[in-house]
């Protein structure tokens, strides 16, 4: 039996894919708060966010009939939910083209952002962040990306995924996966120049 397999979260979904609900309710409530973050870090939208996780969700709950697995089941979920961020990214450049200029904005000309959620299983950015301010100007920086950099620097630093595993998660070479985060890499640290 490969790897793949043996993967506990593999199991569940081959559960699910039998019949088995619970095998779903697990994998949800593994992931949720995961993909939640994900999303977050990417749109920088804490509603958004629970829209886009609620979207990966639907998307694998819908794709149970026809999975197979041959990759770990969090490759699988990311895949999906870069997907889904990426998609949502394009949507909203191209209606931020055509919003009105009476739209509502709050005062300070930003969405209203809500902190992310907690996730037992992962040290949280708040305890990798000295500072509130250092914090708010790594979101910024990080919003500054270019989409794909900005999504394979979140998979490599925030969720810690292998180069091979985001080339699976982004449908790219293992070669443009090192060159995305190193220029990412790169972009952010000429941004955080001062705060370094």
């Amino acid at each position: 039996m490969s790897p793949k397999h043996t993967d506990p979260d593999v199991q569940l979904m081959l559960r699910f894919k039998d019949g088995d609900e619970d095998g779903f309710r697990t994998l949800f409530a593994n992931y949720q708060t995961r993909i939640i973050n994900f999303c977050f870090r990417f749109c920088a939208d804490y509603e958004l966010a629970e829209d886009l996780a609620q979207e990966v969700f639907l998307r694998v709950y819908r794709a149970a009939r026809r999975y197979r697995p041959t990759a770990r089941f969090s490759t699988w979920v990311y895949r999906i939910a870069v997907n889904v961020c990426l998609n949502e990214n394009r949507k909203l450049k191209k209606n931020h083209l055509i919003r009105s200029i009476d739209s509502p904005a709050s005062a300070d000309g930003q969405n209203s952002r809500m902190p992310e959620c907690r996730d037992e299983n992962q040290v949280a950015a708040d305890e990798m962040i000295v500072a509130g301010q250092r914090d708010e100007q790594i979101k910024k920086a990080l919003q500054k990306l270019p989409d794909q950099q900005r999504a394979a620097v979140l998979l490599r630093i925030y969720d810690g995924f292998s180069y091979k595993e985001i080339a699976a998660q982004m449908r790219v070479r293992e070669g443009k996966v090192k060159t995305l985060i190193f220029r990412g890499r790169q972009q952010m640290k000429q941004a955080l120049e001062e705060w370094l």
